[in-house]
């Protein structure tokens, strides 16, 4: 039996209590079950969301990467993007047409990526990087917006992903402090 600082003998039952109280007994158990079924769970949608948004990083960085031709570019129009969701909060977003040419032929294009207050201005000179083999693929110079949405994503979803080994980590950490 152990005893306490008054040398009175402690019953079993105070030390099974002092057990589920530290986290060695059976509550202890259910509570680091549910802690890692919580955590395999934020794994699991971030290694989802991971796939989807690096398979978006990934391609814009093979764009840009095969975007090696330069050309000069002109704003023609702003397209409003209205926001679909009812929010009062937000309002309409603008993305710009770019209008280029390469070897006699004319491209003009909406960007994928819409902002508020607008980026650009109609009849703004624009710098466009392109892709020699396909035209139609191209990169407003200086437009790093959709790289830098993608790259946050990823580390984001990378955060979410490591949800798991982190919460097992801490747990074995745990379990030999307490030893």
């Amino acid at each position: 039996m152990v005893s306490d600082d008054y040398k009175n003998p402690e019953s079993t039952s105070d030390t099974n209590q002092r057990r589920v109280r530290d986290g060695s007994g059976i509550r202890g158990f259910w509570n680091q079950l549910k802690q890692h079924a919580i955590s395999a769970w934020f794994s699991f949608v971030g290694v989802i969301l991971l796939v989807a948004v690096g398979g978006n990083l990934i391609g814009e960085i093979t764009l840009r990467m095969d975007c090696t031709e330069i050309t000069d570019g002109v704003v023609t129009q702003m397209i409003r993007i209205e926001d679909e969701d009812d929010d009062e909060d937000s309002g309409p977003t603008w993305a710009p047409v770019f209008r280029y040419g390469v070897d006699g032929r004319i491209y003009e294009q909406q960007s994928s990526t819409s902002s508020y207050p607008p980026r650009y201005k109609v009849g703004q000179a624009v710098t466009i990087q392109y892709d020699p083999a396909d035209p139609k693929r191209y990169v407003a110079d200086g437009d790093h917006s959709a790289l830098v949405l993608y790259g946050a994503l990823t580390v984001l979803f990378l955060g979410f992903t490591a949800a798991l080994p982190v919460a097992m980590i801490t747990s074995k950490r745990q379990q030999s402090d307490e030893a």
